[in-house]
């Protein structure tokens, strides 16, 4: 008896310890897997709550700087009663606070009244405030748009997002809105250990776990260690939109860095330390050495007690369920009602998981249709299954349409960074239609800067019907987005085929049907069927003498003329209905400029500069293309020739340098003196630097200031009357006087006189 018990235990012991070191490094791996698994998941959790926030804190920012009691300030330089306007935006101002419990203050400085109007000390002058450093700071960075920690507001704990106005300008800001976004309460609502980094334009946000545990520094100074990390700069410069690394962390160790990159040029990080990965799986361990130790013993009594008790499968199975178990269902005298707990527990645990499975699955299904339109499926059973999985019909009717905003560079609202969020908000109009029309049934999302819509139809049904239900959609779309926003869109549209895998031709289709906007202007709905339906016949011809006409008249300088002879040129090429033959016959014709302006003299240094072919492929409709040709590339063609013509006579800059001494009392900008000598507002600012040796508006201000010692030294003029008449207030002519002088206007005519 004896003998078999210990032949049983070291037959046992053998296997087990065996199991028992494979059992380790499953684990082991396991665990580092599920680690990452839920970073993962943290990661994702952590970047759709701050996206929600941060995003929605950039439009409340946006639609208060286009709101027309700010934007109408600047427009107009003044306002007829001043304190009903104050009190207007303060009401607006207020509001905003009140909506969202993350925003600590809101202010809004402009430079006209150098005052500043906050929610929580209402109007105050600037040099009174508290924060009038961090002002000076925003308006010397001129950023259009920030995320950033400012030296006074930081050390009351606040992050801040700061816009310049007006929102379109192409000189000197005039004022700025801020939000000072409170950083306890923003990253308590992420995680307890999340820090926001600010870097230029990005914005990092980094979950380092445990850390505010082990470490007794301020966030100030755990910040500057952070974004100092040589991991953290690796991840800001990297091209990739996720990845996963392994470098050293904040204590010098080895850390896991999990990291996401979106479009708005944000970051999301979760740092896991070694030492936290090794606290977690130091159980393992001991698990291990406990199930050795366990299954020995196991071994032993099984060998016992084999011989005396008969085999009982039943009980052995709610043994083992019992163990499986342990806290989670009661025990029952009853074997039978033990089993029926256990079904019921599993039956919740399933329920459980289908709830979850349903609050992802739009995201899911928003990836795999972004996948779909990529043509990344290339076996079709893999596509069938995630289309089964997420509830896209197989064996539907499927039709894709594209809606792309139209001028949207000449919108003054927006600016060309916000490409983006215009797709998003096409996007959302795009779902609301989509749930108002009961017929219909699909999907909408955002996707490479245009909204894209997904419908489907049950199979069958008329073609005939299905095109009209889907124009008319697509009018609602185009209708809705003009009247409440002001935006214009065209609307291009694929062919319907009966298979989910042929979506990405329709789709490919509705992106060509857009194209055909470059002679169907007046067309904001383009369906694919309906302008491939019929080929021209007729030969296709270059329009040559109208080309030579146009060439001449530039030569000549005749820039209306010109301008006309294009429009006639736009006319012949869009009876061609050709989107190939319009579009390369523009490319030839800007050739022929260009030769044209080699032969005039010009530099090709300087005309390569404007990259211009570049420019001509952006535009995508005849309207767009004649625009740029009459009112970018004809004045740079006559600026470039008459210089090169004029050389004994005085360059533009001089002439620029003569008309600013000669009107320093009147308002002058960059935009009005480009158009003077026909340049661009950017190449001139760039020509005038290289030039002069010192920027556009140092050489107007110290002008101004020239006159403004002629009028203090020659005329009895107060201070006041003299800031008047160079277009300045009295304080801040103090200012410039000072600064350029090292004197006041005072002290200067008491010296002069």
């Amino acid at each position: 008896m004896y003998k078999l018990i210990w032949l049983g235990c070291i037959s046992v012991c053998v296997p087990i310890i065996l199991a028992c070191s494979v059992y380790y490094q499953f684990s082991m791996n396991r665990v580092n897997q599920e680690i990452v698994s839920k970073s993962e998941a943290s990661l994702v959790t952590m970047k759709d709550r701050a996206e929600r926030i941060l995003q929605g804190i950039e439009q409340e920012s946006l639609q208060l700087a286009i709101d027309p009691i700010v934007s109408d300030f600047f427009t107009k330089g003044s306002v007829e009663n001043t304190i009903i306007w104050h009190q207007q935006l303060l009401d607006r101002i207020a509001l905003l606070k009140n909506s969202n419990s993350f925003i600590d203050e809101i202010y809004f400085y402009n430079a006209t009244e150098n005052v500043v109007l906050s929610n929580r000390y209402g109007v105050i002058p600037k040099e009174s405030y508290k924060y009038k450093d961090d002002i000076d700071r925003l308006l010397t960075e001129v950023k259009l748009s920030q995320w950033t920690y400012l030296p006074v507001s930081q050390k009351d704990g606040f992050i801040t997002f700061a816009r310049m106005l007006p929102v379109v300008s192409g000189g000197k800001p005039q004022g700025v809105l801020v939000f000072e976004i409170e950083m306890s309460a923003f990253s308590n609502f992420l995680e307890t250990d999340t820090f926001i980094l600010p870097q230029g334009q990005d914005l990092l946000i980094t979950n380092y776990q445990k850390l505010l545990d082990s470490n007794k520094s301020d966030r100030a100074d755990l910040n500057s260690v952070l974004i100092n990390l040589p991991a953290i700069q690796m991840i800001r410069t990297s091209d990739k939109s996720s990845d996963h690394l392994y470098a050293k962390g904040i204590d010098g160790k080895e850390a896991h860095f999990l990291y996401l990159k979106n479009v708005f040029g944000r970051t999301y990080i979760t740092v896991i330390s070694e030492q936290l990965i090794t606290s977690q799986v130091n159980w393992i361990r001991g698990v291990t050495l406990l199930i050795l130790l366990l299954f020995i013993v196991l071994g032993v009594l099984i060998t016992y007690f084999n011989t005396k008790r008969a085999y009982n499968p039943i009980e052995q199975l709610i043994n083992h369920s019992k163990a499986l178990n342990v806290g989670r269902i009661q025990s029952k005298e009853n074997e039978f009602d033990y089993i029926k707990e256990c079904l019921d527990f599993l039956n919740k645990e399933t329920e459980k998981l289908g709830s979850y499975m349903e609050k992802i699955e739009p995201t899911l299904r928003e990836k795999c249709l972004q996948q779909l339109l990529d043509g990344d499926y290339v076996r079709q059973e893999a596509l069938i299954r995630d289309c089964e999985t997420y509830g896209i019909p197989v064996s539907a009717t499927h039709v894709v349409l594209v809606a792309e905003a139209e001028n949207i560079t000449k919108d003054k609202r927006f600016i060309p960074e916000e490409k983006g969020i215009i797709a998003f908000v096409i996007a959302n109009v795009m779902q609301e239609i989509l749930q108002m029309h009961d017929t219909l049934q699909g999907y909408v999302m955002p996707y490479q800067s245009r909204g894209v819509a997904q419908l489907h139809f049950h199979p069958g049904q008329e073609q005939t019907v299905l095109q009209q239900q889907t124009l008319r959609y697509a009018h609602s779309v185009c209708a809705s987005l003009k009247n409440a926003l002001n935006i214009d869109v065209s609307v291009g549209i694929g062919r319907f085929y009966a298979h989910v895998a042929d979506v990405p031709v329709s789709y490919k289709e509705a992106d060509t049907a857009l194209q055909y906007r470059i002679y169907k202007e007046s067309d904001h709905v383009l369906f694919i069927e309906d302008l491939e339906h019929v080929k021209k016949q007729a030969p296709l011809r270059y329009p040559k003498p109208l080309e030579h006409c146009i060439l001449n008249l530039l030569e000549i300088g005749d820039v209306h003329s010109a301008s006309a002879s294009l429009s006639q040129f736009a006319e012949v090429l869009r009876d061609s209905e050709s989107y190939v033959f319009i579009y390369q016959s523009y490319h030839i014709l800007l050739s022929a400029i260009i030769t044209s302006l080699e032969k005039q003299g010009g530099s090709i240094l300087d005309i390569l500069e404007h990259n211009l072919f570049g420019q001509l492929k952006n535009k995508q409709t005849s309207k767009e293309i004649y625009d740029w040709f009459v009112e970018t590339l004809f004045p740079l063609y006559q600026w470039l020739t008459e210089n090169s013509r004029s050389s004994s006579s005085q360059s533009g800059i001089q002439q620029i340098c003569k008309y600013i001494k000669e009107n320093c009392t009147s308002d002058i900008s960059l935009v009005q003196c480009a158009g003077m000598v026909g340049m661009s507002p950017s190449y001139l600012s760039r020509l005038f630097k290289k030039e002069t040796g010192m920027n556009f508006l140092d050489f107007v201000v110290e002008c101004k200031v020239e006159e403004a010692k002629m009028l203090l030294t020659e005329t009895d003029q107060s201070v006041s009357e003299i800031a008047t008449a160079i277009g300045y207030s009295e304080r801040n002519l103090n200012r410039i006087f000072q600064r350029l002088t090292q004197t006041s206007p005072s002290v200067f005519r008491a010296r002069h006189r």
